[in-house]
């Protein structure tokens, strides 16, 4: 069975962020730094500055090459499967949107931050919620070894709420991560509202199951 859509969306967000990079690898630092005044996502100056444009742009901008490897293998592996099966324009504005949207509750839950935020993870976290809802039996490369989008989704939502609870690594913006797969969840409903609903409580069973089979795992060893 062939691919419904081609994917063109998938390809030109990772082409053009590589370019972006790539880019800004050769400039000179000062260039660099006023580059990234205006257009990263810098909650302490959003407002004053009028930066709204930076809600789009930062997601374009990678700090090093690891960076920019590591979102754009997760996006490859499943933008090109939801894509072929949802179309360019609904993936296409699904996955802006969350960015965008994860973009924006990030500053406005700290709006005194002078950290500086960058990169596509919000809106790959969207993506990666529309895949656990609508494809949970797709089966994605998104973690090295192949994996169903109900395993991939369920894992980056456990890891990003442990991190966010007990992690200590400031450097990384977990809560745009949730942000970003809330409203990944919200779009896929729109995308699709019975497969949606069908993900959620899969989803949702899974979970459950999990969460007491460690129970007793924990009780046993106790």
């Amino acid at each position: 069975m062939t691919d419904k859509y081609n994917p063109v969306f998938t390809y030109y967000m990772i082409t053009f962020c590589s370019l972006v990079f790539i880019t800004n690898f050769f400039l000179p630092t000062p260039v660099i730094l006023h580059f990234l005044s205006n257009f990263a996502l810098i909650p302490s100056t959003f407002y004053t500055g009028k930066h709204y444009l930076a809600l789009l742009t930062y997601q374009f901008i990678h700090l090093n090459f690891q960076h920019l490897i590591s979102n754009m293998f997760v996006l490859f592996a499943i933008g090109r499967a939801i894509e072929s099966e949802t179309g360019t324009m609904k993936f296409g504005a699904s996955y802006i949107g969350a960015g965008i949207g994860s973009g924006f509750l990030h500053v406005f839950f700290n709006q005194s931050s002078e950290t500086m935020v960058i990169g596509a993870s919000g809106a790959i976290f969207g993506a990666i919620a529309i895949l656990l809802l609508l494809m949970p039996f797709r089966f994605t490369s998104a973690m090295i070894v192949p994996v169903p989008g109900v395993v991939l989704g369920i894992t980056m939502l456990v890891v990003e709420v442990i991190s966010i609870l007990f992690g200590n690594d400031t450097w990384i913006a977990h809560d745009i991560h949730l942000y970003g797969f809330l409203f990944g969840g919200i779009a896929s409903f729109s995308i699709d509202y019975n497969k949606a609903l069908r993900g959620l409580i899969i989803s949702v069973v899974i979970l459950l199951g999990l969460y007491y089979w460690a129970f007793y795992i924990e009780g046993v060893l106790i």
